[in-house]
């Protein structure tokens, strides 16, 4: 069950019943990674109607639209069971796995809802064939996504830049729809990046940036990396080998714009200046806030690149973080790990802010194996 991109498709949809005797039928087909989008569109024929959404019939013009039948398919008093054949025609660039839903009524044919039968399906596309790129990818340059350090470590989210990596203007976020087994892709929009020889789960692409996480390595040092596109595929194209340096530990905390770090409150609000981000609030002394981050090493449980912890998997090795100067006692770190239902590169650190530190913004600090979070994107609002 699979889909080419820009080319139309013929559906059939098939409804049985041994007592009906009228039939209808609805079908549209969605991004499995955002069902609020259209994906494709349907032509309108004799036996089948296209109608847009809020209201209208086609064209559509992008807006979702839902395949159905008119009133001469309906055929009312055929017994047994009836079959509708449409065109389709799938979004012209690939857009991960679509889905196709469908319901579907084998109705008695007395013009009451009384005895009529609605039945109800999905069917899931994968994209096939869409892998045509044309440009040799160029690598410029690899960097931690949060700090933008050069120096990786294992299971770190990370960026790399160049150029030719996608078609200009067309960009892809991985969703559920691409994940296989249940982890993250590693390739995406016929999209992979090789380092060390391993593949890398891959988050987004662009022309010029891809987003992924560093593969769970072993070695540490100077590494080989490898941009792939159409991989697998007779049209394979390699960049050079650039070469990344992989350690232990690269901590970084994630911020808003470089300029505040990544922080809620206990009750979701975000921490940060509101002339940083809109409706952003001060922490205050002894509250709980939570900082996000990437780069802290290896989890316990251990968790693979790509994949998606479901609970608590804290760090496995010593932490020490500090908040205006002042070194958090353990106590203070409630929570040291993985995000729970995110990425493995994904790390969350509920911390108290202490007491004793003076009004303003604050920096605060995580070191590991001697390895600090950036310096750079300030710190966090404190009252």
């Amino acid at each position: 069950m699979t889909y080419r991109p820009g080319v139309k498709q013929t559906i059939r949809v098939r409804l049985e019943h041994p007592e009906a005797r009228r039939w209808g039928f609805q079908l549209t087909a969605r991004p499995t990674n955002d069902t609020t989008r259209m994906a494709g569109s349907f032509t309108p024929s004799d036996s089948i109607a296209v109608v847009c959404d809020p209201s209208g019939s086609a064209p559509c013009g992008g807006a979702r639209e839902f395949a159905t039948h008119t009133l001469s398919s309906s055929r009312s008093g055929t017994t047994g069971g009836v079959e509708w054949e449409m065109e389709w025609t799938p979004p012209a660039n690939e857009v991960g796995e679509v889905t196709l839903y469908v319901a579907a009524n084998a109705a008695d044919g007395t013009a009451a809802n009384t005895n009529d039968r609605i039945y109800t399906t999905t069917v899931r596309l994968a994209a096939e064939g869409a892998c045509n790129l044309a440009q040799r990818p160029t690598l410029r340059s690899l960097a931690n996504g949060a700090s933008f350090a050069t120096t990786l470590a294992p299971n770190t989210l990370a960026s790399v830049f160049g150029l030719d990596f996608e078609v200009a203007g067309r960009t892809r976020q991985a969703g559920v729809g691409d994940f296989v087994n249940g982890a993250f892709p590693q390739q995406l929009a016929c999209v992979a990046v090789e380092i060390a020889g391993r593949r890398a789960p891959v988050t987004y692409v662009q022309t010029d940036q891809i987003n992924f996480q560093v593969p769970t390595l072993t070695q540490t040092g100077p590494v080989p990396v490898v941009i792939i596109l159409n991989p697998g595929r007779p049209n394979e194209l390699r960049s050079d080998q650039g070469t990344v340096t992989i350690a232990q530990y690269s901590p970084a905390w994630f911020t808003f714009g470089g300029r505040s770090i990544a922080a809620t409150t206990a009750d979701g609000r975000i921490v940060a200046d509101p002339a940083v981000v809109a409706g952003g609030v001060a922490a205050r002394r002894g509250d709980v806030v939570t900082l996000y981050g990437t780069g802290f090493g290896v989890s316990e449980p251990v968790y693979q690149a790509g994949e998606i912890p479901p609970g608590v998997a804290r760090l496995r090795d010593p932490i020490t973080i500090t908040v205006g100067g002042t070194v958090l006692a353990a106590s203070d770190i409630l929570y040291a790990g993985l995000a729970p239902g995110l990425i493995s590169g994904l790390y969350q650190f509920n911390i108290r802010i202490p007491m004793g530190v003076s009004p303003g913004v604050v920096p605060v600090v995580a070191t590991m194996g001697g390895v600090s979070t950036q310096t750079a994107g300030g710190g966090i609002p404190v009252q």
